[in-house]
């Protein structure tokens, strides 16, 4: 049935990436407690993926890690300009500004997207678009709300160029990116990535093997769990649906934090919490739901 509906396919992967993207906080949280600063994750974590996914493909699908040198190139802009600018952003934000404000900031991404897609692209918005993510706007600030706190103007930019930054890489990968294998160009984006973040957060990569076994496996979680199968999911689901529709469907990211963050830190999830979780819900949905098949 799958095979037959490639939409169908797209939703699941894209539920898959989110769910995969929605434990980012919690292994973050873990790391940090035990000592990694933002630095050393962003780059252990986009450098381990990195080469994870070399030495699966080298072994097992050596022919996947050939690729034009445009796709290289575009693959590097991807990378670089793409996930290391928005990681990097993102965690500048949560330097000055609340992490609920950081988070809220990030997820107006979708909005990046469809407004983006109306005034630069033919896929215009319509107005039951238009309605459902502005449902789903209104569902994320209940469910995020909490404390909101600014110490500097430069942090609230940080937190909507990361949103930007993410919803331009959404767009030219579902643009550009048709006709790659998602695990080859994730292969590369996430090289890219991990070569920029590098060269900007200078880890000290020789303490690695001091690590403890708790942070190496906070490292490699955030790797696999957070990194290569929701990147390479949501890669694949921009081959099948509209970017402004993938990138919609994945503000269930936060609706699967929070509850993941009720389960494992026990953290109480309020009434307007839970209704705004289900005016997400019924908003992705009813969008889904009025999309005609292709």
């Amino acid at each position: 049935m799958m095979k037959n509906n490639p939409r169908l396919r797209g939703i699941i992967e894209i539920s898959i990436a989110s769910l995969g993207f929605g434990f980012l906080g919690i292994f973050g949280k873990w790391a940090f407690a035990s000592g990694l600063s933002v630095g050393e994750l962003l780059s252990y974590r986009f450098a381990l993926a990195a080469v994870l996914i070399w030495i699966f493909l080298l072994l097992f699908k050596p022919d996947w890690v050939r690729l034009s040198a445009k796709q290289i190139g575009l693959s590097a802009l991807l990378g670089i300009f793409g996930y290391a600018v928005f990681s990097t952003l993102y965690f500048e934000a949560i330097k000055g500004v609340s992490v609920t404000l950081a988070a809220m900031l990030l997820y107006t991404y979708p909005f990046w997207v469809n407004i983006f897609s109306h005034f630069f692209t033919h896929d215009k918005i319509s107005k039951k678009e238009a309605l459902c993510l502005a449902a789903a706007l209104i569902g994320l600030v209940l469910l995020l709300w909490g404390h909101i706190e600014v110490q500097s103007v430069w942090a609230v930019a940080a937190g909507l160029g990361s949103a930007i930054a993410y919803a331009i890489y959404v767009l030219l990968s579902g643009r550009y990116q048709q006709s790659v294998r998602p695990i080859t160009s994730t292969l590369y984006v996430i090289t890219f990535g991990a070569l920029a973040l590098a060269a900007f957060h200078q880890p000290n990569f020789a303490e690695l093997k001091e690590l403890s076994p708790y942070q190496a496996t906070y490292v490699l979680g955030i790797a696999i769990v957070c990194t290569i199968i929701p990147l390479t999911m949501v890669l694949s689901a921009l081959q099948k649906l509209r970017s402004k529709e993938v990138a919609l469907l994945t503000m269930m990211e936060p609706v699967t934090a929070a509850f993941m963050g009720a389960i494992l830190f026990h953290e109480s999830l309020s009434a307007s919490q839970l209704l705004g979780a289900l005016i997400i819900a019924a908003a992705l949905v009813f969008n889904t739901l009025s999309k005609k098949k292709y």
